[in-house]
């Protein structure tokens, strides 16, 4: 039960951040190598863009942010939590 409580709460955590990450990218408006290594350094996770990595204004960004997470009981190997979300360039500008 410790390792399923544990996973959902790094879940959960991923979807917060994932939330800012999104505000971020919108406001910036684009996605560069500066912005990717700000995301992972500030938020603690591995940032991937997945589609239109060069976007303009209003265009839809794909991206998933990932973190590890050493189980205790249920596996002997560190298993990554992933999430795939969405952000629109200028959303929030």
């Amino acid at each position: 039960g410790v390792d399923l409580l544990c996973l959902q709460f790094t879940l959960s955590s991923l979807d917060a951040k994932s939330v800012n990450i999104s505000y971020v990218i919108s406001q910036k408006g684009t996605l560069d190598d500066a912005l990717e290594t700000y995301i992972e350094e500030k938020y603690d996770v591995e940032f991937e863009c997945l589609n239109n990595c060069n976007p303009m204004y209003g265009d839809i960004v794909d991206y998933t942010i990932s973190c590890e997470y050493s189980p205790i009981i249920i596996s002997n190997q560190t298993m990554e939590i992933k999430v795939k979300r969405y952000a629109v360039i200028g959303y929030y500008g």
